[in-house]
C-alpha cells in the first residue's frame, strides 16, 4: 500500500512539474538576434540584427505584456491573461512558469546587480519585487494608482514609479523598500528616465483636453519642475543609450522620434517613423523603434538621425529585447 501512494505521489510531482516547463522551438545562436513581442496576436518574432532579417516565429499561447532580459541565455515576460511570471531560456527553448505574480503587469526592470526583477502591478497598485536567486517575491511596495513606468538611478539606490491614474510618481528607497517621496506630476504620465539629479517624464496628457507635447524636466529629489521640452505628440517612451549625450523620445500620437540633447534639455532633431510607434532601444550605432499599427521595427542610425532599415513585424511589435549582453 505504501509503495503504491509513493508512486502516485511521483506522479504527481512529475504532472505538476511537467505543467510547469515546457521546451518551445527557438532559433539556434541567438547572441545575435532580437525577441520582439506582438500586440495584435501571441506571438514572439526573432530578428537577426546583422541582416535584419525575421528568422523564426514562436506562437504562445498568450499575448506577451512587456519583457525584459535576465541574462546571455533568458528572458522574462509577463503576459495579459495570465498570472505567471515566465522565463525562457534562449539556448534550450525551455519555457517555465518562475513565478505567480498576477495579470496586471506591464513594466519589468531588472536588476542584475542585486539580482531583483521589479514588477508594476498596474492592477494592485504595488511595485512586487522578484529574487530571481530565490525565484520567490521577497517585497510588496504600495504606491499611486496604476503604476506603469519604472526606472532607477544610475546607483540603483531609487526606483522611480509612474503612477498614471494618479498622476504622481513614487520614488522608493531600495535598500529598505520603502516609499521616500511621492509628488504630483502632469495628466497622464507615462514614460520616465533618470539623469544624474533629474527626472524625464512624459505622457498623454488630460482625458478632457490638449493632448501632451513635452517632455517634463524635475528634480529627481524634489519633483519640482525644471524645465519642459517641446517634442511630439503624446511622448511615452524615453531612451538613452550608456555613455550617450542624447535622449530619444518616441511620441506616437505624431508617428515621430525625437532625439533631445541632455546637456542643455533641447530638441535637437526629430524624424518620422511607422504608424504608431512605442519601444525604443539600442546603443551608439544602432536605434530601434517598434511601430505597432505600421508593423515594422525602423532602425535608425543615431549619428545621422535616419532610418537606415524597415523590418516587416507582422502583427504589432511592441516590446524589444536585443541579443545577449545587450540592453
Amino acid at each position: 500500500m505504501k509503495k503504491i501512494m509513493y508512486l502516485i505521489l511521483l506522479m504527481i510531482l512529475f504532472l505538476l512539474t511537467s505543467c510547469q516547463e515546457e521546451t518551445v522551438q527557438i532559433p539556434e545562436n541567438t547572441e545575435n538576434t532580437m525577441v520582439v513581442s506582438h500586440l495584435k496576436d501571441n506571438k514572439l518574432s526573432f530578428i537577426n540584427e546583422e541582416t535584419h532579417e525575421v528568422i523564426h516565429s514562436l506562437e504562445l499561447d498568450f499575448t506577451v505584456a512587456d519583457m525584459v532580459r535576465i541574462n546571455d541565455s533568458h528572458i522574462s515576460f509577463t503576459t495579459k491573461e495570465e498570472d505567471d511570471l515566465y522565463l525562457l531560456n534562449l539556448q534550450t527553448g525551455k519555457m517555465k512558469e518562475w513565478a505567480s505574480v498576477g495579470s496586471g503587469v506591464n513594466d519589468l526592470l531588472y536588476n542584475p546587480e542585486v539580482e531583483q526583477l521589479y514588477l508594476s502591478d498596474s492592477k494592485n497598485n504595488q511595485i512586487q519585487v522578484f529574487d530571481t536567486d530565490k525565484e520567490k517575491i521577497i517585497e510588496k511596495v504600495s504606491v499611486g494608482k496604476f503604476p506603469l513606468s519604472i526606472t532607477a538611478d544610475q546607483k540603483n539606490e531609487h526606483l522611480y514609479v509612474v503612477n498614471q491614474q494618479s498622476s504622481t510618481v513614487s520614488v522608493i528607497d531600495l535598500n529598505n523598500f520603502r516609499v521616500d517621496e511621492e509628488f504630483l506630476v502632469p495628466h497622464h504620465p507615462e514614460g520616465i528616465l533618470v539623469n544624474d539629479s533629474k527626472l524625464y517624464l512624459g505622457g498623454h496628457g488630460p482625458v478632457h483636453g490638449e493632448l501632451n507635447r513635452h517632455i517634463y524636466v524635475l528634480d529627481a529629489q524634489s519633483g519640482e519642475q525644471l524645465e519642459q521640452i517641446e517634442v511630439g505628440l503624446m511622448p511615452v517612451k524615453l531612451f538613452s543609450p550608456e555613455v550617450s549625450p542624447d535622449l530619444y523620445v518616441v511620441s506616437h500620437g505624431s508617428h515621430e522620434v525625437y532625439k533631445v540633447s541632455l546637456e542643455n534639455d533641447s530638441t535637437v532633431e526629430k524624424l518620422k517613423v511607422g504608424a504608431n510607434p512605442y519601444e525604443v532601444t539600442g546603443d551608439k550605432e544602432k536605434l530601434y523603434v517598434s511601430n505597432i499599427d505600421g508593423d515594422s521595427i525602423s532602425v535608425i542610425d543615431p549619428e545621422s538621425f535616419q532610418v537606415t532599415s524597415e523590418i516587416p513585424v507582422k502583427g504589432g511589435p511592441v516590446s524589444i529585447v536585443r541579443g545577449g549582453g545587450k540592453e
